[in-house]
């Protein structure tokens, strides 16, 4: 299909200068994604959001970096002609000084490399390689040399380097521990200037020549920092980009001359790029949506205008069908951690919110009858023992169950926090696990006494203890740099006597796949561990303590997930897309186990009739007054003015004259099975239900926990809203959260893809490092094969290429930058335009805090109280810090997001709001967000159309949800007050109803809070 993809993503071989070419057809690409021909349009847009420029030695031109792709205009303005394809990824264009190319840093391949074309776009050329991100490319003086700032050293930091056009000769020049990147060379081409600092705040500019020797040019002190420094032809002023502020968002960026901002400028949002000089006097830069030409003898600046098109290509596809009515049983897929006894006989898991053990070749039979949460389950080396993770006694515990009898008791008396993934070590005697902070630790089991292991690390997976004792190996991510958060999840074993700690790749630039239960895992012989790698199954040799003494050899080839081994070192037990696989270590036959385990969706039986005092269907400024809705089963049979006289004897009626009736909310940003979520319980779906959220659209989560979930709420095994799930994001070669699959080659891909297929998930979402060219593969098996959403970070994937939306209307981006937002939270009138017009949705996710100071009374709710303590504390922490300090700045960014949300709302973009839980804080995080909307331009039912109509229009789930109409799903919420007069009451949930099921919100919230008992949800 495409030439490129066939390449390893890590490693761009010669081969994409041949594909440069069918890339630059972006809208062929687009087209093959799609079952039918996508709807194409034009948009013509007149600013640019963080747009990049670079002048001609002529002046005659300016070739601009708009929305990742590079356009040329005249230094006049006027039209831009587009010169790059999108799945081209060009960025930081910069022109050589005789005029005849163009250096540029291109994401082809799945990796940052510089590469040059002529200014026409034609006769592209690849001039770094390997898988180290080179990035800011710079020409020398003379054209002989492009600087460019590079982590290939992989000593934890970026460097300056440089590489001959000619020849392809690579230098460094620059070997601190500090960043040090965006590189100027002088005009005389001694010295290069560059910024350096810690990670991505650059506190200096400092100068380098080709011996090494460097010096001081600026120094920052406070809060800011400095980006993107370029000389004046006469070498005799430094021209840089000031940002003022502190945290995510900057609170402005002044254009700076000689170290102090230009006063004179009017711009206060300079994008992070070098200007361009055109004289020792003048340049052209960008900020505020505009190509500007600035007189720096004056100060002056005037726009240059400039209007280009983007083509926009919407997909057509058959979308997944939905039954929501069936109560025939589904096999189940959401089989959790299972753990292979020591004999080899039995397999332990979690599936429907229950603990089974099930003998090979029968039904399994469940150990547990409760509604609390399980997962984690491990046996005892003598096999007569499971340890497992329960919250029936408050928070996440591990509990120690007898196999013979099912009686139970937890091995901590009072664990300080939640303990998750427990490992027995080989003796017996201790139990190693994980708390919600991501330290590891261990507990006696004699005694519960406990100590720590590993110091905190970054969502580790599951502890493994070595045969021997001696050591514990987890895998947890190792960055690169800390610039960019993005590395590998690699193999970190722990001396237990000492506690040293220390790194092994399970191969080059690889990642063991996901950080939960795929290893390592160590072979009780002593002698390989096993862990998932490609979504494949490996083993490694390990030394007499358990250290790895060799490479990894590949055991199988399909999907694999959550492997363990027989007592005997002679079996492992496995996923594969939902099913148990065993293999057998001598031959490698693999073995499917059936496990005959099915559920049913829980729906009422019966009628129901709600006398809704006020009366909001979920659409539009109006509401009705003195309503009976009738609900048949599951869903809405009338919505009729009220009566006294009741339609049918032995109706139940429910009172709810002095409330408002609603359309349940849709939360259309979570991970409930992932970070912090992972730590809630059976609290996390309670928690949802009671603030009015029924429907929970996930952007990503571990596999297997979502396929569980989603099995436990619908079956009524565990309480929670109606889930739509997703497995882990797709990623390329680098990743950073524990749910993200790290993506190395196609087929790799095509495996994750299948995967996703048949865990029957609901999205498939693509995350910061895979490549557009890959993106479109995953749009096309999800609108093809699955007929289902697909999401990422990006504007342009959504807007061009066949995503169906972005998860968040700016998030993290590979680029350091977003094309969709400014560091100073300003979205321009190419990203209006384009959110607006191109049929995408976006999705907003506010995570700013500044909110609680005008919202203080939230952290006292005693709802939230459902919230495991460290959440509890969070929340307070939050409000309380933002409280005591000015909030003048984190105000203003919010208003900038809701001007975009209100801007897209208004032109009849499909807009959401969603919170990025539980990173944000769940469920009042989506209120503080609609409270926002309200208070910076949009009215309440507007603000609430975004959480009700529109989410369910935006997943074509209009038929069945998103408005409480006759023959839609009975999904509902009760509230006191108005929520269309004010915004605040559509938080005031007195009762839920989630496919016709009502439930008070002291019910939902009775196993963990006991609140004030009301009259909640009368029926007689």
């Amino acid at each position: 299909m495409f030439f490129l993809i066939a390449l390893r993503i890590s490693s761009v071989a010669p081969i994409a200068l041949l594909a440069a070419a069918l890339f630059h057809d972006y809208a062929t690409v687009a087209a093959q994604a799609q079952t039918s021909q996508p709807i194409k349009k034009t948009i013509t847009v007149d600013e640019g959001t963080d747009l990049a420029v670079t002048v001609s030695p002529d002046h005659s031109k300016i070739i601009m970096d708009l929305q990742g792709m590079l356009y040329s205009v005249s230094i006049a303005g006027g039209h831009a002609t587009r010169i790059t394809a999108p799945v081209a990824e060009a960025s930081h264009p910069n022109w050589s000084p005789k005029g005849d190319r163009i250096a540029f840093q291109s994401y082809m391949g799945g990796t940052f490399h510089i590469w040059t074309m002529k200014p026409d776009g034609s006769q592209m050329k690849q001039l770094t390689f390997g898988h180290g991100d080179d990035r800011e490319p710079n020409f020398s003086p003379d054209g002989s040399m492009i600087a460019f700032a590079s982590d290939r050293a992989f000593k934890g930091s970026y460097d300056i380097w440089t590489v001959d056009v000619r020849s392809g000769a690579l230098k460094q020049w620059t070997m601190a521990e500090t960043d040090e990147y965006e590189p100027a060379w002088s005009p005389d081409g001694r010295e290069i200037a560059f910024v350096s600092g810690a990670g991505a705040v650059g506190k200096a500019i400092e100068s380098v020549n080709a011996a090494g020797e460097r010096h001081n040019v600026v120094s920052l002190e406070g809060d800011g920092r400095v980006e993107a420094p370029s000389w004046s032809p006469d070498g005799q002023t430094l021209a840089y980009v000031r940002f003022f502020g502190a945290g995510m968002f900057m609170n402005s960026a002044r254009l700076t001359l000689k170290g102090a901002p230009v006063t004179a400028l009017q711009s206060n949002d300079a994008f992070p790029f070098a200007a361009s000089w055109i004289s020792s006097s003048s340049f052209v830069y960008a900020a505020n949506g505009h190509i500007l030409r600035v007189d720096a003898t004056t100060g002056s600046e005037t726009v240059i205008p400039f209007t280009a098109d983007i083509e926009a290509a919407r997909p057509q596809y058959a979308h997944k069908q939905y039954d929501f009515d069936s109560v025939s049983p589904h096999a189940v897929k959401g089989i959790l951690a299972p753990a292979l006894s020591p004999d080899g006989k039995q397999v332990a898991f979690t599936a429907v919110n229950q603990l089974w053990i099930m003998s090979l070749g029968e039904k399994p039979r469940a150990m547990t009858q409760d509604a609390f949460y399980k997962q984690g389950p491990a046996w005892s080396p003598d096999g007569k023992t499971l340890a497992y993770v329960t919250d029936k006694g408050g928070e996440e515990s591990i509990y120690l169950m007898d196999v013979a009898t099912g009686v139970d008791k937890p091995l901590s008396i009072s664990p300080a926090g939640a303990q998750i993934f427990p490992a027995w070590s080989p003796d017996g005697r201790w139990i190693a696990f994980q708390d919600q902070t991501g330290a590891t630790l261990r507990a006696e089991v004699a005694t519960g006494k406990t100590d720590a292991l590993a110091p905190v690390t970054f969502f580790p997976g599951r502890p493994a203890w070595s045969s021997d004792g001696s050591t514990v190996a987890i895998a947890t991510v190792k960055p690169y740099t800390k610039r960019f958060r993005e590395g590998t999840s690699q193999i970190l074993t722990v001396d237990v006597a000492t506690k040293q700690t220390k790194f092994f790749e399970p191969a080059p630039f690889e990642s063991v796949t996901t950080r939960t239960e795929d290893g390592p895992v160590y072979a009780p012989s002593g002698k390989e561990m096993a862990f998932v790698m490609d979504d494949l199954l490996y083993t490694m040799p390990v030394d007499a303590h358990g250290l790895p003494s060799g490479n990894a050899v590949r055991l199988n080839n399909e999907t694999t997930d959550a492997p363990t081994w027989s007592g005997d070192s002679s079996r492992l037990l496995y996923l594969h897309n939902g099913e148990l696989h065993m293999l057998s270590r001598a031959t490698g036959k693999i073995t499917p186990l059936p496990v005959p385990l099915t559920y049913a969706s829980q729906k009422p039986e019966g009628k129901m009739l709600i006398h809704a005092g006020r009366f909001w269907k979920g659409e539009g400024p109006e509401e009705q007054k003195d309503v009976d809705i009738l609900i048949a089963g599951n869903r809405i049979e009338q919505v009729t003015p009220h009566t006294s006289h009741v339609p049918e004897q032995g109706l139940r009626v429910v009172d709810a004259s002095s409330m408002t009736v609603m359309p349940g909310l849709w939360e259309s940003h979570a991970h409930p099975n992932s970070h912090n979520s992972i730590y809630y319980g059976s609290r996390m779906g309670r928690l949802w239900l009671a603030y009015g959220i029924t429907e929970l659209r996930d952007m990503a989560d571990n596999a297997y926990r979502a396929a569980e979930e989603r099995e436990a709420f619908d079956s009524g095994a565990a309480i929670g809203p109606r889930l739509f799930p997703t497995g882990e994001a797709i990623d390329g070669e680098r990743v950073y959260y524990s749910m993200m699959i790290p993506t190395t080659s196609e087929a790799q891909l095509d495996r994750e893809l299948e995967r996703l297929k048949a865990l029957d998930f609901d999205l498939v979402k693509l995350y910061v490092r895979l490549p557009y060219a890959w993106m479109v593969k995953g749009d096309k098996f999800a609108h093809e094969e699955m007929g289902v959403e697909t999401a990422s970070h990006y504007l342009l994937p959504a807007v061009v290429l066949g995503n169906d939306g972005m998860s968040h209307i700016s998030a993290t981006s590979r680029t350091g930058y977003a094309y969709s937002r400014s560091f100073t939270g300003a979205s321009y009138n190419d990203v209006r335009k384009m959110l607006s017009q191109s049929g995408m949705f976006t999705i907003s996710t506010l995570l700013n805090m500044a909110g609680y100071s005008e919202n203080r009374t939230m952290p006292e709710d005693p709802r939230y109280e459902i919230a495991p303590q460290w959440e509890q504390a969070r929340l307070k922490h939050t409000r309380d810090t933002v409280v005591l300090e000015d909030q003048k700045d984190g105000m203003q960014r919010i208003q900038e997001e809701e001007e975009t949300v209100a801007s897209d709302f208004r032109d009849g973009g499909l807009i959401l709001a969603g919170t990025d839980s539980p990173l944000d804080l769940p469920s009042t995080s989506l209120h503080l967000n609609l409270r926002m909307q309200v208070k910076f331009g949009l009215a309440p039912w507007q603000a609430l159309e975004t959480v009700t109509r529109i989410p369910a229009k935006a997943f074509y789930l209009s038929k069945d949800l998103g408005t409480l109409e006759p023959g839609k799903l009975a999904d509902l919420i009760l509230v006191d007050g108005d929520p269309l007069v004010n915004i605040d009451d559509a938080a005031k949930v007195r009762c839920v109803m989630k496919n016709g099921i009502l439930m008070s919100v002291e019910s939902i919230a009775k196993p963990f809070v006991q609140l004030p008992e009301r009259e909640a949800c009368p029926v007689n």
